[in-house]
């Protein structure tokens, strides 16, 4: 199924609506030792909404029919009536190796959302624009052995370097940073970024930072909360 982002129409009469289906989750780890997750999906319009899910591996271009990952999500279409609920499982397919066992790997999970057309709504000589929504959200794979995540954003390094900063992830985790900021208060990043396990990441900053200078980083945890953690800027 194509998904189509962006639609111009330019009519003299036109009612858009766009029922979403809400999702238990900003993120969702699968831990090796478990046999499979559940992802929860409500559909909180006024009218049965067809959902497809499917994971990538960081294309948002590629289609469902073109990718091939290591689950097996099921139910991969499913209708979610009004006001109702549906579970979506995902399994490790055992065929399918994962190469990386010393570290998380990622995919990116993906609802598409397409309501049904409420013919109800619509008035006369009007038109009625139906809203296909999709969202994805990060799908992590973690192995066991890897340790303890929680407090993994305190092993986070932070270095000067003469355009800004580099941040460096020592973990085997990934690492989402919604913010640096000063202990005055003052915003570092100009956005938020993800720092891969084991790798660093370079960014330029807004303000500058003396070396020995303590910051404080907002980063998210697996409940995608902000937890916050200090760092000494050093060279």
């Amino acid at each position: 199924m194509k998904v189509l982002f962006s639609l111009l129409v330019i009519l003299s009469s036109l009612n858009a609506y766009a029922d979403n289906i809400i999702v238990n989750g900003t993120r969702f780890v699968y831990p090796e030792n478990v046999r499979e997750i559940t992802v929860q999906m409500t559909n909180t319009g006024n009218s049965p909404s067809l959902a497809q899910i499917w994971l990538d591996e960081g294309d948002s271009e590629a289609l469902p029919e073109d990718i091939n990952t290591p689950f097996i999500i099921s139910p991969p279409i499913v209708r979610v009536d009004a006001g109702n609920g549906q579970s979506i499982r995902i399994k490790k397919n055992p065929s399918h190796v994962i190469a990386a066992n010393d570290r998380e790997s990622l995919w990116w999970l993906n609802i598409l959302d397409v309501p049904s057309v409420d013919k109800t709504k619509a008035v006369d000589n009007a038109a009625v624009l139906n809203l296909v929504i999709r969202s994805r959200f990060k799908f992590f794979w973690r192995p066991e052995g890897l340790g303890e995540r929680d407090g993994a954003e305190k092993k986070l390094k932070l270095q000067l370097n003469h355009n800004g900063i580099t941040l460096i992830n020592p973990t085997p985790f990934f690492l989402t940073i919604s913010d640096v900021r000063t202990m005055s208060g003052h915003d570092l990043l100009a956005e938020g970024l993800m720092i891969d396990p084991k790798s660093h990441k370079e960014v330029l900053i807004k303000h500058n930072v003396k070396e020995g200078e303590h910051l404080q980083v907002q980063a998210v945890n697996d409940y995608g909360g902000v937890v916050e953690t200090k760092v000494v800027a050093n060279k």
